[in-house]
């Protein structure tokens, strides 16, 4: 977003902000998840507002620890000298851990509450008469709970990209021992920073469509709800529970890196294909 700062009279000197404005960022967005988009907007109200950190600067925090890990090869006590700084991020890990769990709680919750309130009022049977797909219209429906924490999630975002190198430096190491695994323990590092942000844009949006699932399913308010909690511990148990084994390389990078962006991605796209049948069926 470009700001106009006054320094002299006369004189408008263009600065960037680090935060994307409403409308630069919903351009790089498909359209049903757009806060323009009429059914996000209607469910949105005074939260359409909202800002996130821009796309590069996450790149360029990104990039700078990929360049320290680099770096580390030919240089090694490069990462000794990030291991007192463990003890800030274990400090702060809790605070950053309690604000994620109560945006997911909060985004399954409404995700589930709207749905419910949607079929009630018998609001789906109007929209479906649109141009809109379902896809679309369940989308959006989606993509309206998930705006109304973006900025809580953005700050999630900038936090992991800073604070969690020193916490994979220290997991990874013990799993692929620098000496014995010099390139796979560093690549693990560099592969493990993106999954932590990624999760942090697709596991939000996967609690939205369990909670948008689980309120076409059951209809009520309460059931719904309490079913999109059980589906939520069940996936985050279900996901982190393998990492717990002590296995080889290879299957420890599928179950590191592969299994946590698949699965939520997977589990989306059967959520939506249930929701759309039991709809459409109607």
């Amino acid at each position: 977003m470009v700001q106009e700062v006054r320094s002299n009279p006369g004189v408008v000197t263009p600065t960037r902000s680090l935060f994307a404005g409403p409308v630069e960022l919903d351009r790089r967005l498909p359209a049903w998840a757009r806060r323009s988009n009429p059914v996000v907007r209607r469910h949105l109200g005074l939260f359409w507002k909202t800002i996130l950190p821009e796309l590069g600067f996450l790149l360029r925090i990104y990039m700078a620890q990929v360049a320290i890990i680099a770096i580390s090869l030919p240089i090694p006590f490069l990462l000794d000298l990030l291991a007192p700084t463990i003890t800030a991020t274990i400090l702060l890990l809790p605070f950053a851990l309690v604000m994620y769990i109560q945006t997911l709680v909060l985004i399954g919750y409404q995700a589930a509450i709207i749905m419910t309130a949607e079929i009630q009022a018998d609001n789906l049977t109007l929209l479906r008469v649109t141009p809109l797909s379902m896809r679309s219209i369940l989308g959006s429906q989606v993509a309206s709970v998930v705006w109304r924490h973006v900025e809580n999630l953005g700050l999630l975002i900038v936090a992991a990209g800073l604070l969690t190198l020193p916490i994979l430096i220290t997991i990874y190491a013990q799993q692929w021992p620098l000496e014995e695994y010099p390139i796979a323990s560093r690549l693990a590092m560099m592969i493990g920073l993106a999954v932590a942000m990624l999760r942090l844009v697709i596991e939000p949006f996967l609690i939205g469509v369990i909670g948008t699932t689980c309120g076409v399913i059951f209809r009520q308010r309460s059931p719904a709800v309490l079913a999109t909690f059980l589906f939520t511990v069940i996936y985050f148990l279900a996901i982190n529970l393998p990492r717990l084994l002590h296995l080889s390389p290879l299957p420890g990078y599928l179950v590191e890196f592969v299994l946590p962006l698949a699965a939520p991605l997977a589990i989306i796209a059967g959520c939506f294909a249930l929701s759309r049948y039991l709809l459409e069926r109607d």
